[in-house]
């Protein structure tokens, strides 16, 4: 994990939520360019400035850092989606993802 993968993983967040890198940093209470400074990997963010960040997006230090995830809002939001499935509705769904990257090998 390195400067590179902090700087993306920002910007993937935030364009996941379809949020400006000036109002995110008028949102967490900084100058109007500090996110565009971390995501363009001119500054990194204090632990303090990536706690704060995380908890707008209402997801955690682990989220963040999960490096198999390339997605992690859109991950988050299909975890929460398919705890409200039971267990046929959980295998159909996994049988369909299946069949969609079969078709793309």
């Amino acid at each position: 994990m390195d400067k590179q993968f902090v700087k993306n993983r920002y910007a993937t967040i935030r364009l996941a939520h379809n949020i400006s890198a000036r109002k995110l940093s008028l949102e967490l209470g900084q100058s109007t360019e500090y996110i565009n400074q971390i995501e363009n990997g001119k500054n990194m963010p204090s632990l303090e400035g990536l706690f704060n960040f995380c908890e707008y997006f209402k997801i955690s230090l682990g989220e963040f850092f999960e490096q198999d995830y390339s997605y992690p809002v859109e991950y988050k939001q299909l975890i929460q989606e398919l705890n409200q499935l039971d267990s046929l509705e959980l295998k159909q769904i996994f049988d369909l993802i299946k069949l969609i990257n079969s078709k793309k090998h």
